[in-house]
């Protein structure tokens, strides 16, 4: 009989750099058929109101917050919003803050982010 079993294992991914400032969440709804979001995606607010993606901001999206989970949108976009929750302020990884579209990097979005009170900082990784 065993005693002890390893059930998982914890990988820090320095996301989060510090908690000295505060760490506000918040549930949204993601809009469906954006496959799997990654923890760390930069989530974008449209002007429909219909949902949130992850994505650039274009024409009536404006920056939201940072995805706190991987989360699966599925394939099929005509379903349902899928619950989620964002970061809306806090210290994070530059490195670790992920933005799909084309060309798109995180340092476009430093000034919208900080609007919202999410700061972004270097990490020294260790391992």
């Amino acid at each position: 009989m065993e005693m002890f079993k390893k059930t998982g294992e914890f990988k820090p991914d320095s996301l989060i750099v510090s908690p000295d400032f505060p760490i506000l969440k918040e549930g949204i709804g993601l809009k469906a058929g954006q496959g799997v979001l990654k923890r760390g995606s930069l989530i974008m607010k449209g002007t429909d109101k219909a949902g949130y993606i992850a994505g650039t901001a274009g024409e009536g999206m404006k920056v939201f917050g940072i995805l706190t989970d991987d989360t699966d949108t599925g394939t099929d976009n005509t379903a349902e919003n899928i619950p989620a929750v964002v970061y809306q302020s806090g210290e994070f990884n530059w490195e670790a803050v992920l933005v799909s579209g084309e060309g798109a990097a995180v340092d476009t979005y430093e000034d919208d982010l900080k609007g919202i009170n999410i700061y972004l900082r270097s990490v020294q990784n260790y391992e």
